[in-house]
This record gives structure tokens, C-alpha cells and sequence, in this order.
């Protein structure tokens, strides 16, 4: 049997693009998780919040407003979220124009108006709140970055300190740990906790995914760095 050749121009091209192809995930991940966190809200909404619907999610809107240490930054946050998915569309200028009662007779919202009456508009008006609280939530994630790093920064620091003593004093070597804690990461633990904090329609004080999340972070890349092989 003859082995396949791997093709080194393939592999330089998808170097030379590796942030254009980490851009179109990350892109197709959040609109992923936009649509996720919108049926969880309307879900959310009209489950728990069978009265007002639309006062459930303002409320929840208001309490992440409020939880931030950056409002401003949150605000542009949700406007911008808000804008990709009923601005440009025409939508929000359809929803605005139907209390007049005159509806644009161009663009998408213009084949939207059955959605202006009814139950139909009252979902309407929980989703464009939960994409402003989508859009809330992604800020708050972004600012804990910051502190996320740092914790790496001293885990990797310890973990290579760790790797030097042991292979000073003989260690043998464990690439199947190194594999185990990275697997761990970018398949478990910082998916699942975006996943969790961008789409579940209820109240998680920042703290309390911050806290727990570092530090299952920060052991997780102290083992890589401790078990790294430097030619594996």
C-alpha cells in the first residue's frame, strides 16, 4: 500500500490564513450561539414569564446592565448585536414604524407584517431584547479577558518551572496528559462555559463563572506546560 504525501503547499497556504479561518469560526460560533441564546429567551420567557413576557427580559436586560463595570462598553455591545440582526434588515424600522401604523413597504420588514400584531410581536420584542442582552453578555466576556490571561500567565510560568525540575531530576515524560488537560480546554471547559454564559436566560453574577472557570483554566495549562514536549 502506498502512503499518501502530504501536500506541504496546503499546509502553508492554511498557515498563511490562519486568521482569516479562525475569523469565519469564530463568526459562524456567535451566530451559532445567537440564535441558541434567542430560543432559550424566548423559551425562558414564555415559561416563566407567562404574564409579560417582554418584562422578564427587560428585567434580565437591566440586571446584566447593572452587573457590569463598564456600562457604556455594554450598551455599544447589545446596539451592535441589535444592529446585525434587525437593523440592517429593516425590522427595527418596521416594529418602530407599526406604532403610527405605517409600515416601510421596502426592504425585509416590509414581508413582516404579520409579525407586528399578536403573540407574533410580543416574541418579536423578546428576541430583540435577548439579542441586546446576547450582545451584553459578549462585552462582560470580553472584559474578563484580562484576568484570564493572567492566570495563564502564572500557570504556564509554575508549569515550566514544574517541567524543568522534572526533567532535572529525571521525570519521565507524559504527552498523554499534556493531550488529555489541551483536549480538556478547547473541547470542554472554555466551549461549554461560553455556551453557558451567552445562552442560558438567567441570572449568573459574573463572579461566579469567573472564579471556578480560572481555576480549572489555570490547572489545566499549569499540566500542559509541566508535561510539554518540546519534539513529539
Amino acid at each position: 500500500m502506498v502512503a499518501k504525501t502530504r501536500d506541504g503547499n496546503a499546509d502553508g497556504v492554511k498557515s498563511f490564513f490562519w486568521a482569516v479561518d479562525l475569523a469565519i469560526h469564530v463568526s459562524l460560533w456567535l451566530l451559532l450561539a445567537s440564535v441558541l441564546a434567542v430560543l432559550a429567551d424566548l423559551a425562558a420567557a414564555h415559561l416563566l414569564c407567562r404574564d409579560d413576557p417582554v418584562s422578564g427580559i427587560q428585567q434580565l436586560l437591566r440586571y446584566y446592565l447593572n452587573e457590569t463595570s463598564d456600562p457604556e462598553l455594554a450598551a455599544r455591545a447589545a446596539d451592535t448585536a441589535y444592529w446585525g440582526w434587525f437593523g440592517w434588515t429593516g425590522i427595527d424600522a418596521s416594529a418602530r414604524a407599526w406604532e403610527p401604523g405605517v409600515l416601510p413597504s421596502h426592504g425585509l420588514g416590509s414581508y413582516l407584517r404579520p409579525a407586528f400584531s399578536g403573540a407574533t410581536r410580543e416574541a418579536l420584542v423578546v428576541a430583540m431584547y435577548g439579542v441586546k442582552l446576547f450582545g451584553v453578555r459578549i462585552a462582560m466576556l470580553v472584559m474578563t479577558v484580562p484576568q484570564f490571561v493572567l492566570a495563564i500567565a502564572v500557570a504556564v510560568a509554575d508549569g515550566l518551572v514544574a517541567r524543568h525540575v522534572r526533567r532535572a531530576q529525571g521525570g519521565h515524560e507524559s504527552a498523554t496528559r499534556y493531550h488529555h488537560a489541551k483536549r480538556f480546554l478547547t473541547f470542554g471547559l472554555i466551549p461549554l462555559t461560553a455556551v453557558v454564559w451567552l445562552v442560558a436566560p438567567v441570572r449568573l453574577p459574573v463572579w461566579l463563572l469567573f472564579w471556578p472557570v480560572s481555576v480549572m483554566i489555570a490547572i489545566a495549562v499549569w499540566n500542559m506546560a509541566k508535561y510539554f514536549k518540546k519534539y513529539m
